[in-house]
This record gives C-alpha cells, sequence and structure tokens, in this order.
C-alpha cells in the first residue's frame, strides 16, 4: 500500500499548487454558506462544499505525507534498526488512516449524490 501512495504522491506532486488552490477555494465557499449566503442555499450546498474541501485536503495530505519513500540507510546498529521500523509502521498507520479518511468521504459524496439523484426522479 505504501508503494501505491508513493507513486500516486510522485504522479500528484506536480499539480499541487491546483490542489491548494481548488482546496482554498473550497474553504471561501464554506465560508460564504456559512456567513452570507441565505437560509436555502445553505442547507443545500454547504455539506458538498464540507466534504469537497476535506477531499482536497486529504489529497493534499497524501502528497506532504508520501512524497518521498522512507528510506533504509542499511545501518547494522540496533538503534538505527529500530528508528527504521518505527517510522515505518508509523507510515503505514498513516497510510492507513488516509485510506480510510478517503472511503468515508466517498461515502458521504454517495450519499449526498443519491439524495439529489432521488429528489429529482422522485
Amino acid at each position: 500500500m505504501l508503494m501505491f501512495y508513493y507513486a500516486v504522491a510522485r504522479k500528484l506532486r506536480p499539480l499541487q499548487p491546483l490542489w491548494l488552490l481548488l482546496t482554498v477555494f473550497s474553504l471561501c465557499m464554506q465560508g460564504y454558506l456559512i456567513f452570507l449566503a441565505p437560509v436555502a442555499l445553505s442547507q443545500r450546498w454547504q455539506l458538498t462544499t464540507l466534504l469537497t474541501f476535506a477531499f482536497f485536503l486529504n489529497i493534499m495530505l497524501l502528497i506532504i505525507l508520501f512524497g518521498q519513500p522512507t528510506a533504509d540507510t542499511g545501518a547494522n546498529d540496533f538503534w538505527s534498526r529500530l528508528q527504521f521500523r518505527i517510522r515505518y509502521l508509523f507510515s503505514c498507520l498513516l497510510a492507513w488512516l488516509v485510506t480510510g479518511l478517503f472511503i468515508v468521504i466517498i461515502w458521504l459524496f454517495l450519499r449526498i449524490a443519491l439524495g439529489i439523484v432521488v429528489r429529482m426522479v422522485f
């Protein structure tokens, strides 16, 4: 899983300014919906903009955390090997955390889309 995230982060890194711009734009839209928008508009789109912000923030997190693979120094002493294994363990835990966040965000997006489609059809 770590190799997958390293490859994805390497592919997404050139687009990092775009992801940052989209993250800031979705945050500004969320602020507009909270403070300035009419109540009906705010109730309809607030969760969608919040999930969009969370998705782009998760993409930025993926790029920052998995931009460079952890390299084994090849040291033979106990403490160096232990440090490398602890770093590797935390990288794996972060990969699972990012995966879980993506699953929750996609599930919530599907719930929103289902609510929109049901209202349009019925």
